[in-house]
């Protein structure tokens, strides 16, 4: 029963700890686009943070930016600016996960009971980088696997389709 007990307290710690390190990354993402802390983007990222941490989200946002990041940093190429779900969220954004062209005409924010009810969410890169990103996160030991033809990265939440955009 001790380890049952101890185990639970080490989970909880852990989940905890993630929660605090996307809050900080986040809170560092908005301070590198330049959004106002106590501004309104600023208080939407913090309440959109706090919905995340009710869905159980932390860890796959966290993944997530691993992902993207380790993209960029590999093959110098972010994701397409403006496309995809996530560029509705304000979290996303500051993360890397998602680009905006301008961060002040974000509309609506995204809506995440939505997002993993639909379990799919595209992230697009260009045409040339996506197949290389997608061998990357294969060796990098992320859960990938196709899905109607199209590769996909698996985290506990949400799958991430790993699209492209043609560039004209």
């Amino acid at each position: 029963m001790a380890k049952n007990k101890n185990q639970k307290r080490k989970d909880a710690i852990s989940l905890k700890n993630a929660q605090e390190a996307l809050r900080f990354q986040v809170q560092w993402g908005l301070k590198k686009l330049g959004v106002a802390e106590g501004g309104v983007l600023y208080k939407l990222a913090i309440v959109e943070l706090e919905y995340i941490a009710e869905l159980g989200l932390t860890q796959d946002l966290l993944t997530m930016k691993k992902l993207i990041d380790g993209v960029e940093q590999k093959f110098g190429a972010s994701v397409t600016a403006d496309k995809a779900p996530f560029a509705q969220s304000i979290v996303c954004i500051a993360l890397g996960i998602a680009r905006v062209s301008d961060v002040s005409n974000i509309g609506l924010p995204m809506n995440w009971a939505d997002a993993i009810a639909q379990k799919l969410l595209p992230v697009y890169f260009s045409d040339t980088v996506r197949n290389n990103a997608v061998a990357w996160a294969k060796q990098n030991g992320f859960n990938t696997s196709t899905y109607l033809g199209k590769p996909i990265a698996k985290f506990s939440n949400i799958y991430l389709i790993i699209d492209r955009t043609i560039e004209a």
